[in-house]
This record gives structure tokens, sequence and C-alpha cells, in this order.
């Protein structure tokens, strides 16, 4: 039976609840007031959920009663009518369930049936610093690049520059400008570990007025900073990604520091990327700043084509010596431990005229493989698809997909034999090497074991700005954006990987870790050296590389995809699924092929991902690919309906809109 609402006293309004389902539902508002952009208490089912009204009508016509609100959780709406239609596109383009999409800018304080009264006590209320006077001058280029990013008040540039080159200058001063004309600034960096050292930084020249936020906080700490952000006094807020979703007001400037980082894209749930977010957001009333000394290909492109615009630092300051970078074959040279005897001595040589000597192995670990050596059985866990890796300082075995912890066999499972060993080269078996080969030497360890939590962060920070003789060991947040002032010289272990495989961004993110890495070296002007070791010295990569040149290895990376055909000349998106029946998962890629397959659209596929069970969970993408963006998004979306309409009998899928690899 049909049931016709009408009441001029009452109104029905669509609440946007996080939940995958990708639709809103509508409640009977008994209350009086205008509840858009208000967030309100529903029943959903048997759970009461937090929502957030997105519109409201006095007529309904369905065929199910309707449950009414049963609490009014904001005097003041959250959010005003334009963002509310800015949150509406966003969940539209990457095809994700809007109530979700709410919940990315709402902090989790306020996810809970909190009313908006109790933010009154958490309000700081005391007086921002003055700016401090202590910049340092610019240099020629550096003021025309300035310029160049004050020129506009809004639109996207990228400030390009080698490593040392004085990016983070140019934009502080950048910032200062915006602050004294009563405008605020958002900073991103790509992880948590690398905000003590830029927080430190900007507060030494601005005082209380930057503000920290990031996922490494507490609930409270966090909305102290969302309470802040939406206050008219100018402020500095330095935060990861997901602090493109605070709501800063009268926001003149993004920046986004190291901005070819993976860590701006979201690998899981609501998989946005924060560089586009900020173009949907802000790029008609702020400044969007991409900087980096190796630019992703897509925003290269983007210069190529006049569409966004760029400025560039070319030489290092106080004319520091760009890093020599040598090919190291290791098939010509003994080895210890996984490490050229060679290299050994120059190591031994640099920590002895009291420099610092960088060593990047992209693994953490003991080693990445553990097996028995009578049988040849290794140790895999049931949950995922990859080698358990052994962690020797705590006896331990550990999934590094799923984060899963086993205990070290007494015996083989398969032969019964207690004989075992184990391949391969982990960040803690190198640390525990160069401790034998040089036990007076000050070795700190820098990957996420060895700095997890705030205070082990903060102590990794300390002594990268100590300049004493060390030598640092880690994986790829070595290279992010640290600025060492005494590496003279750096040495980069079993890269070899990165230059293989189907995945189109691999050899681009290798070359970027390795320059960025190499950029790490001779920052204060002392002679710097960087070794790559590897088995396939003759990859036409490395004779790239070698040259130092960004611009040239980014050139004839784009020259070869334009050949191809590949992203970034096609838009390119993967539709990826996971299941714990291999044969179900299978069949519903090879039907939505079939339903996707159409005139300007390519598919590819499926394939099984790279790691191709992760979480007791099978995993296959399809490749998608079209010249036209819009028709893409067009199909897609009507896929994407008409598969949540149909109730495919899947765990889960997703629609990975511009993404970054296909795991």
């Amino acid at each position: 039976k049909l049931i016709i609402y009408y009441n001029k006293f009452m109104n029905f309004v669509q609440v946007a609840i996080p939940s995958p389902l990708r639709q809103t539902f509508t409640y009977k508002n008994q209350f009086s007031s205008d509840l858009i952009g208000k967030r309100v208490l529903v029943e959903f089912g048997r759970r009461k959920l937090v929502g957030v009204v997105i519109s409201q009508s006095e007529e309904f016509n369905e065929k199910y009663k309707l449950k009414q609100i049963i609490e009014v959780l904001d005097d003041i709406p959250l959010f005003d009518k334009q963002l509310l239609k800015q949150i509406v596109s966003i969940s539209d383009y990457y095809m994700h369930p809007i109530g979700i999409v709410f919940e990315s800018f709402i902090p989790s304080f306020l996810r809970k049936a909190k009313p908006q009264t109790v933010l009154e006590k958490y309000i700081n209320k005391t007086e921002f610093d003055e700016i401090s006077n202590n910049l340092h001058n610019l240099t020629k280029d550096q003021t025309k690049a300035l310029n160049s990013i004050k020129a506009k008040a809004s639109g996207e540039i990228l400030l390009s520059g080698i490593t040392s080159s004085g990016k983070t200058e140019v934009y502080k001063h950048f910032i200062k400008d915006l602050i004294n004309k009563g405008k605020s600034a958002l900073v991103l960096v790509p992880e948590i570990f690398l905000t003590p050292q830029i927080f430190n930084s900007f507060q030494k020249t601005f005082g209380n007025k930057v503000l920290l936020n990031h996922s490494g906080l507490t609930a409270i700490q966090r909305i102290k900073v969302w309470l802040a952000s939406k206050n008219k006094e100018p402020k500095i807020i330095i935060g990861t990604r997901s602090s493109i979703f605070l709501p800063i007001k009268n926001l003149g400037a993004i920046i986004f520091d190291e901005e070819h980082d993976q860590s701006y894209k979201q690998q899981d749930g609501f998989r946005y990327d924060a560089r586009e977010i900020s173009r949907m957001l802000y790029c008609a009333k702020a400044r969007i700043v991409y900087a980096s000394a190796t630019p992703s290909l897509n925003n290269i492109n983007r210069v190529n084509n006049n569409e966004i615009e760029h400025c560039i630092l070319d030489k290092r300051i106080s004319d520091a010596p760009i890093p020599k970078i040598s090919i190291h074959q290791t098939t010509q040279h003994k080895t210890t431990g996984g490490i050229s005897n060679e290299l050994l001595k120059k190591i031994a040589e640099n920590e002895k005229a009291g420099h610092q000597t960088l060593i990047l192995l992209n693994r953490r670990g003991y080693a990445p493989i553990f097996m028995c050596n009578s049988c040849g059985w290794i140790a895999k866990g049931n949950c995922c698809d990859a080698t358990l890796v052994l962690h020797q300082n705590v006896q331990r075995l550990k999934c590094h997909r799923c984060e899963s912890v086993w205990g070290i066999p007494k015996t083989c499972p398969d032969c019964g034999s207690n004989d075992f060993t184990y391949r391969g080269l982990g960040t803690q078996q190198v640390e525990e090497l160069l401790r034998q080969e040089l036990p007076h030497a000050n070795i700190v360890r820098i990957d996420r074991d060895a700095v997890s939590g705030k205070t082990r962060r903060e102590e990794s920070s300390t002594n990268i700005k100590d300049t004493k003789s060390k030598i640092f060991i880690g994986t790829q947040l070595l290279a992010k954006g640290h600025d060492f002032r005494n590496v003279s010289l750096v040495i980069v272990l079993n890269m070899d990987f990165g230059l293989f495989g189907a995945d189109i961004h691999m050899q681009e993110q290798t070359a970027q870790l390795i320059i960025q890495v190499a950029g790490r070296a001779g920052r204060s002007g002392i002679e710097n050296n960087v070794y790559l070791q590897t088995r396939v010295s003759d990859h036409p990569l490395f004779n790239l590389i070698q040259t130092g040149s960004y611009h040239k290895i980014a050139k004839e990376l784009l020259v070869e995809r334009k050949k191809l055909d590949l992203a970034p000349y096609i838009n390119l998106m993967y539709l990826k699924a996971e299941d714990a029946n291999p044969s179900r998962l299978r069949k519903f890629l090879v039907d939505s092929k079939k339903e996707l397959s159409q005139e300007d659209l390519e598919i590819y596929g499926p394939f099984d991902s790279p790691v191709t069970k992760i979480g007791f969970k099978h995993r296959m993408f399809c490749i998608i690919q079209s010249s036209k963006k819009q028709k893409m998004l067009e199909v897609l979306s009507k896929f994407t309906k008409n598969t949540e309409k149909s109730k495919k009998e899947i765990s889960n899928w997703v629609i990975d809109i511009d993404p970054i690899n296909a795991v």
C-alpha cells in the first residue's frame, strides 16, 4: 500500500548516514527548525547513528513507514549549503557512500551523539603571538618563485626545485604575506613522522599561530584544532592527508610538501586523493602550491598542457654540490650480510671522518623469508598471500600486510626438522651487521617499527637534527623531506624490485625515492657520494638516475608512457574486488567487465592483485581506460548504482579513481 505523507507542520529530511549503502535515508522531522547541515541522531536498523541532514521536503511518497529523528545535536549547522553540495559532488566523483564521505569531514569527537554545546570548553581563547622576523633572506631565484606564487590569489602552481634549493623558505615567506593579510594556510606533509620537524620550524617564526593535526593525536586534541580552524583569526595548520577536511576559515593557501608522495592518496575505505579534494573544494578561492624535487608525472604533464602554472628552483642554496650517483654492481664484489665489502669500508671511513652515512633499504624487519633448511618450507600466514617477515628483536614472525603476529615454530610443520634459516635483508639485519662491524659507531634505525608513537618520533627527529657522526639505516621514511646537515655518504640497497613489474607506477616511484634519498647528502656543502647497490646495473633507468636529473628521468618516462598510451595520457581507473571465494570473485569481475564494455572504454582483466590474498580474502582487479573522462565517470556511476541494486554476492568491491597502485 502506497503511503502519502503531507503535513505543513512536519517535513521530511534526507539524512546521510555512515553506512556502506550509497544513498541517503528519509526520516520524519518533528522539530520546527531547519535542520539542513546539522547532525541528528537517528535509529538505523537496531542501531542509533549520527547522520547529517542534507535536504528536506514537505512531501514524501513511498511504500514504507518512516522513523522520526531521535535528537537534533546541533544548534548551528556544521555545513553550509555550498559545502553540502561540494561534499555530494565528492561522493559522486569517488562513487563512495555519501554518509562515509560526510563522516570524513566530521572529527571523531562529533561522530558520537554529543550535543554541540559541549564544545564550548574546548575553544582556545588565548591570543596569538606576533610573527618573529627570523626568516632567511631569499636568493634571486627564490624571490622569482615567490613572486610567481603571489601573482594570483587562487589556482594551482607547481613549485619544483632540486633538493636543498630552499622550497620551504619560499612558501614560509608566502605564508607570512598571507598571515599579514588576515588569511590562513594549510601545509600538508605526507607522513606523521615529518610533522615534528616542520611544526618546530614554523613555530620558531609564527609562534602559537601554528597548529598540528594528524591521526596520532587524541580525539580531544583534534577537536581543539577543528574548533580553532573555524576561528577567523589567521593561522597555519601543519597536517597530514586528512587535514584537507578541516573547515579552515579565510583559507588563503594549501601547500603540498613532497606533493609526489603516494601517502596523499588513501589506499582503503574512502580512496580519496587529498590533491583532488583540494581542487574540488578550494581551487577557485585559495592558492594551491605543489612543492617537490621530484614532482608527479601527472603534475608535470599538467604543466606541459598549461593546466597549472610552474616555477623552478634549479640551484642548491650556498652552491652546495649535487650528489655524485654511482652504480655498484654486487656480482663484481664480495659481500658481508648483503652489503658489499667495499661499501662497508666506505661507511667505516666516512664514520671515522666525522660525517654521517645514510643507508636506505625499503624493507623493515630482520629478513623477509624464514624457512626450513631441510625441506625448503617457507613461513606464510593463512590470512595473506605473503611470506612472514622475521623480526629477530622480538623473536616473532609478522605479516606486513595485515600486521598479524606469529610465534617462531620449534619444528618445521612439513618435515619436523628444527633446522631453520632466513633469506633476504631487512633494516634490523643491516643494523645488527653494522653494530658488529663498527661497534663504536652511533647507529640509528628509522622505520615504522622504530618510530611508532609520539616519543619515538620526537627522538628520531632530534637524532636527524644532530650533526654528530652517525649511521642512519631506514626505509623510505628517511627519504621524505628531512634536513640532514652532515650526511656525505648515501647507500641504497636492494632497489631492483622497483624496476620490474606490471604496475606502471613502479618505475616513477622508484626514481623519485632514489633521487629524494640522494638529495639528503651534501646539504651543508660537504663532498658527497651516493651508491646504488644492484644486480642489474645495465637497466636503462639506472643510466638516467646516474645523471641526478629528475627532469631528464621524468621526460623519458613520459615519452615512454605517451608511446604506449598510458596514464597520464589516458584516464585510468581500477575496479578492485575481494572475496573469500576465488571463483565467485572472478565471476563478479568477468560479469562486470561485460557490463562495462562499450565504445570509448578499454577494459582489461581480470588480473590477480600484486598481493593476491589479504586478510583471508582473495584480490583481483580490472583496468579501465578511456580518453574521455566524463563518459568514463558516467558509465562507472551507472554501473555502481546497478551493482548496488542487484546486491552482488561478493565481500567487497570498489572503483579506485586515479589509482597509484594495483594492490
